[in-house]
């Protein structure tokens, strides 16, 4: 049976380009089913997904949008009802990719919809914005973004290459298949730069206790695709050892742009958690996420072009409220793990950032608010010494074994 693969675009504007698409995939073997999210003008080509059976599945009346001349309302209609069309058609087992182009507005209809599916279904869009900070439109998810270079406006060779090269990409992709091969469970991790040791430890540690890891850049957008990947429930357990991004976030530092489920997912769904405070010692800055004035004076430690900043006692128990309020909420096993002797590269001693007394005010003010039910474990290592990449595997281990219960398909055999 041939595999399905959903090509979002405004026919009436990328019509011509559409038909170019159909006909590629269909040499290829796919099935392409056309949805239409076009706003102007009659479609080019029938779609098989007209542009208003898609808004109407999110219950929105298109017309009346468009009489009214509504844009911003008729965009959001088709990118609500779209995402519920591609869900059903997931569910039915006619969806095995997605396909979208467009300019501005018709790479967010489409990023809208892919982002509204899961991990490892191919999503490709070949988009004029490829070459920006394109972060509003990937957000979270392995969505493939495929620069135009030209504007998709008329027929040229250039653009047919491009848009044939997208094609055979993502039939590619859907050939390869999507299904996640889960042959031992997974444990997420966090790390960043000045803290990657300890993760690096950790993985062998893992590996020997038949798991394997899973690693997320703590820049701001990794820590929040971690809790997306948790919220799909794909990993049986998470190693927090690098919640740094909550320090750039209170200073519009570089790693900011965490939403309000950081560090909250696990404790949600009951997945074991074990959080070190990794990297809480500095925030981050560079020219483009400039240092704001009130932390003039601090020390510093140059990365490259990006520069830490130390963090003193009033944020460590500003970092210590943010914590416990969330793993207070936690249903799920919880336990932190703390190194005395440091929190990163730079926070040791002999280095810029070594400052055992303003860490301390975080355990101490920690102590005060958590629940009694999650323990707070200090042990009297730096956090990249092997000592304590090997405790925060136990703890993990142990409590994922003893609560079978919350286990994922993935983990038959360890219950």
């Amino acid at each position: 049976m041939k595999k399905h693969l959903l090509v979002i675009s405004t026919l009436d504007t990328k019509g011509r380009e559409t038909v170019y698409v159909k006909e590629c995939v269909q040499k290829l073997g796919i099935h392409p089913v056309l949805m239409d999210v076009g706003l102007l003008e009659k479609p080019f080509v029938p779609p098989d997904i007209p542009r208003e059976e898609a808004a109407g599945a999110a219950g929105y009346d298109l017309d009346s949008f468009i009489r009214k001349g509504d844009r911003s309302g008729a965009v959001k209609a088709v990118q609500e009802g779209g995402a519920i069309v591609a869900r059903r058609l997931l569910r039915e087992g006619k969806l095995d990719g997605v396909f979208g182009m467009g300019g501005g507005t018709g790479t967010s209809i489409a990023t809208f919809i892919m982002r509204s599916l899961p991990f490892g279904l191919p999503k490709l869009v070949v988009s004029t914005v490829a070459s920006r900070n394109i972060r509003e439109y990937i957000e979270t998810k392995d969505i493939v973004m495929f620069h135009s270079v030209a504007d998709l406006l008329g027929s040229n060779a250039f653009l047919r290459l491009i848009l044939g090269q997208a094609c055979h990409a993502i039939c590619g992709m859907i050939e390869k298949g999507s299904a996640l091969q889960k042959e031992k469970p997974m444990v997420a991790v966090t790390a960043y730069g000045i803290n990657s040791a300890c993760a690096l430890l950790a993985e062998p540690q893992l590996q020997k206790r038949g798991y394997e890891m899973i690693a997320f850049h703590a820049n701001g957008c990794g820590g929040m695709a971690m809790e997306e990947f948790i919220s799909e429930g794909l990993v049986a357990g998470v190693l927090d050892l690098t919640p740094h991004e909550i320090a750039d976030e209170m200073f519009g530092g570089y790693c900011k742009g965490i939403g309000p489920t950081r560090l909250e997912t696990a404790g949600r769904m009951g997945i074991p958690l074990v959080l070190a405070p990794g990297g809480l010692d500095n925030a981050v800055f560079s020219p483009f996420y400039p240092m704001p004035d009130r932390l003039q004076g601090r020390k510093k430690h140059v990365h490259d072009i990006r520069f830490c900043v130390r963090m003193g006692p009033d944020e460590m128990k500003e970092f210590a409220r943010i914590i416990a309020e969330k793993l207070n909420r936690s249903s799920g096993p919880a336990h932190v793990l703390v190194p005395r002797r440091g929190w990163s590269e730079a926070d040791k001693p002999g280095m810029e950032f070594f400052d055992p007394e303003a860490n301390q005010v975080f355990v101490d003010h920690l102590r005060t608010i958590l629940t009694p039910r999650i323990p707070v474990e200090e042990m009297d290592v730096h956090i990249s010494d092997p000592a304590f990449a090997a405790r925060a595997v136990e703890i993990m281990d142990s409590m994922i074994r003893q609560n079978p219960i919350r286990l994922h398909p993935q983990m038959k055999g360890f219950e």
